[in-house]
């Protein structure tokens, strides 16, 4: 269930959206995709249909309404604090802004959603099952093929690609300079593997208990929320250490960026500032309790 509600939070981290028109587009039918994803993980019909399509669309609008123009504000902070360089509690700030907002949509959305997770079948469940075990081998196959060599190697691809997103074209410094910082990250896909694997457990051991919605949605709450809690001493070491050395990449970046980059990425910021801004009064509602 947390990927449905990442699918917002990822709006956010908008790296891996071409284009302004397609950011548009796919917060405009997120409500939709959720829905898809929802009827992928638990095939839901009927009556079960029409009532989480309802508590989603009430949940879209509270979303447009609401957080829509604190990341608006949120990125246009980020461009200014871009652009006369960044320093090390700026990118903390970053950091625990977004996170921040993800929790507020969480806590938002736990009750709605225990309401809809209590009526699940045990058909449902063993279809939950078989999605959780085939998400994995998706994951094995995209992030764990090939030697740790190979691992690293597209990794480090990736970082340099989304560099060039944000940036722009960079000096063969600079992207000798970000190959050099990328290697130095620990590798944990197979850590997050091992993890999600005992997420979706705990996730699937909270609805088989049978609970009332009342006695589900606070424990819904606290495990989309406190989502590190119960992650073992190594992931969460190796976590934090590569969260510091991405910080730290980030920062001999902005060191070396020239006006034009630095512009690029501003401008960047503060274009997907204002499409937040102006997807926030489109078929505005009024503001209700969700």
């Amino acid at each position: 269930m947390r990927r449905f509600l990442k699918i917002f939070l990822l709006l956010l981290v908008v790296a891996g959206i071409t284009g302004c028109s397609g950011l548009r587009l796919a917060y405009n039918n997120a409500d939709t995709v959720v829905r898809w994803m929802a009827d992928d993980y638990f095939t839901i019909e009927g009556a079960q249909e029409e009532d989480f399509r309802a508590r989603l669309t009430r949940f879209h609008a509270w979303h447009r309404n609401e957080e829509l123009p604190r990341y608006s504000t949120l990125l246009t902070n980020a461009g200014q604090k871009l652009s006369d360089g960044l320093t090390a509690p700026e990118l903390m700030w970053a950091w625990d802004s977004v996170w921040g907002r993800y929790r507020r949509m969480a806590a938002q959305a736990a009750p709605e959603l225990a309401l809809v997770l209590t009526t699940l079948t045990p058909e449902q469940f063993a279809r939950l099952d078989k999605r959780f075990a085939e998400s994995r081998q998706e994951y094995t196959k995209k992030y764990l093929k090939g030697g740790e060599a190979e691992q690293r190697e597209k990794r480090d691809k990736r970082n340099l690609e989304l560099m060039h997103e944000w940036f722009g074209d960079l000096s063969d410094e600079q992207e000798a300079q970000i190959r050099r910082a990328s290697a130095k990250l620990p590798l944990l896909y197979a850590l997050r593997l091992q993890n999600r694997q005992r997420r979706q457990a705990e996730f699937v051991a909270l609805l088989k208990a049978n609970p009332t919605p009342a006695e589900l949605e606070p424990k819904l709450r606290h495990w989309l929320t406190e989502w590190e809690e119960g992650t073992s001493p190594e992931y969460r070491r190796l976590s934090d250490l590569h969260r510091e050395l991405y910080m730290q990449m980030l920062l001999e970046l902005d060191r070396s960026l020239t006006p034009a980059q630095r512009a690029h990425a501003v401008t960047r910021l503060n274009d997907y500032a204002e499409i937040f801004a102006a997807l926030a009064l489109q078929n505005k509602q009024p503001r209700t309790a969700f």
